[in-house]
């Protein structure tokens, strides 16, 4: 309600800019996070927040998985980063452990 005691109508415009705002904040499609989430039978719910939580957290692991597996790239001597040098990075860090075997 405003101040004057009348309730404030929302312009939809609005929420479309808001949330094309919170959008751009993700790199990755959090439309498909969402459809990825939802696949999992135990949520019931996945809100605005929770999927732009988990977007965000995908995209700085995924920063962070290729930053190390790019450090391997180069002490190699080389610009490509080749599968081997994710299988190193996931041998060496013990925080990403549980990606062991996948990339087969």
């Amino acid at each position: 309600m405003a101040d004057d005691g009348e309730p404030v109508i929302e312009d939809s415009t609005n929420l479309t800019q808001d949330d094309d705002r919170v959008a751009k904040l993700t790199h990755f499609p959090q439309t498909r996070v969402r459809n990825m989430m939802k696949l999992d039978p135990d949520l019931h719910l996945a809100n605005k927040e929770s999927v732009f939580l988990l977007t965000r957290a995908t995209e700085l692991f995924v920063e962070y998985f290729a930053k190390e597996a790019y450090k391997k790239t180069v002490i190699g001597k080389r610009k490509t980063i080749q599968k081997k040098d994710l299988d190193a990075t996931v041998d060496e860090k013990d925080e990403i452990a549980f990606l062991e075997g996948v990339l087969e």
